[in-house]
């Protein structure tokens, strides 16, 4: 079956289409509009980059999780503990969390011992996922559509799109989704922009702020984010 490129949620109303598209960004509350695009990681290549077949498939896979939403969104799910089990698997399905632990940490990733990374690892997740259960509702009443879709070097697609309100009440927000593409695994998206502004970067600098606040231990970032975990 062809997967459409367009997703209605139901109905249902938002003070504000940004404050919607804030679960996606997930990292913690403070994950607002998101940081300028941004060529991530030596992804990118000048010599070679993503087939057709490729941004197909990054297409599909934006596609899909927004199919996904809108199904977990149908079932008017009230019970958390079985919305954190739905939204902990679309998460693991569709997002690349070592890469963006590995990603938002920073130069101090190298300077952290295998614990530490392990722990920021499941820290982050537990920061996504719980501020994504706590506002997941308030995705209802969105659209998204795509709108086109470009090669980022070889292993990176942008996936473009916008999401509007079914009201027609709110302006269009233009929003990016890069997915990692790679040859031996499926892909996953790596990043979400809202009007050109990075997720990753501003988590980014973010945690660099807080690591370079406390002399540069890493044990401070796990610490502030352990804070951020609502019980």
């Amino acid at each position: 079956m062809m997967v459409q490129n367009t997703t209605e949620f139901s109905t249902g109303q938002l003070a504000t289409t940004q404050h919607k598209l804030s679960v996606f960004a997930g990292l913690g509350a403070k994950f607002r509009t998101l940081m300028a695009a941004v060529i991530m990681l030596g992804f990118t290549s000048t010599a070679s980059t993503a087939g057709t077949s490729q941004i197909d498939a990054a297409n599909n896979l934006v596609t899909q999780m927004m199919v996904e939403v809108e199904s977990i969104l149908a079932q008017d799910i009230n019970n958390e503990a079985k919305r954190t089990e739905k939204v902990s698997a679309l998460f693991d399905r569709y997002f690349d969390l070592p890469t963006i632990a590995k990603f938002s940490a920073g130069p101090y990733w190298r300077a952290a011992d295998a614990t530490q990374k392990a722990t920021y690892e499941a820290v982050i997740r537990d920061v996504i996922i719980g501020t994504v259960v706590r506002n997941f509702d308030q995705l209802s009443g969105l659209r998204f559509t795509i709108s086109g879709s470009q090669a980022k070097g070889k292993k990176l697609v942008l996936v473009n799109g916008t999401f509007a309100s079914l009201d027609a009440q709110q302006p269009p927000i233009a929003v990016g989704w890069r997915v990692v593409i790679s040859d031996k695994a499926s892909p996953l998206i790596l990043d979400v922009e809202i009007e050109n502004i990075s997720m990753l970067v501003t988590q980014k600098q973010e945690n660099i702020a807080i690591i370079r606040q406390n002399q540069g231990q890493f044990a401070a970032l796990i610490d502030a984010m352990k804070q951020r975990i609502q019980p």
